[in-house]
């Protein structure tokens, strides 16, 4: 199929920028570059196009659908034993010693 001269042909899997990709995910510019700096896998697979991050279309509705979560409206099955379970490390505070004490005159 031959195109005539001056006619571009429609993207069917478009590329975002990093501030489209945000806008389509619901989610600040600093959370989607964290998830590729900090978490790399974890955040959705980027093309570096003339130095810049691109996402693809598809890639993103993939992503969200692998992140997916379903709640049960059932209120006695609050665990489903196939979910693996997610354990967040508490940070320590970085104040220190003396501080820690009381406040007032002694």
């Amino acid at each position: 199929m031959n195109m005539p001269e001056g006619v571009i042909s429609m993207v069917r899997d478009p590329f975002l920028n990093t501030e489209e990709a945000c806008g389509y995910l619901g989610v600040p510019k600093a959370t989607l570059l964290t998830w590729r700096v900090r978490r790399p896998g974890y955040g959705p697979l980027a093309v570096k196009a003339g130095g810049r991050l691109k996402y693809r279309l598809s890639e993103l509705d993939r992503w969200l659908s692998a992140h997916e979560e379903s709640f049960s409206e059932d209120p006695d099955s609050d665990e489903d034993p196939s979910r693996e379970v997610v354990r967040t490390r508490r940070r320590t505070s970085r104040v220190r010693g003396a501080a820690l004490g009381p406040t007032g005159p002694r």
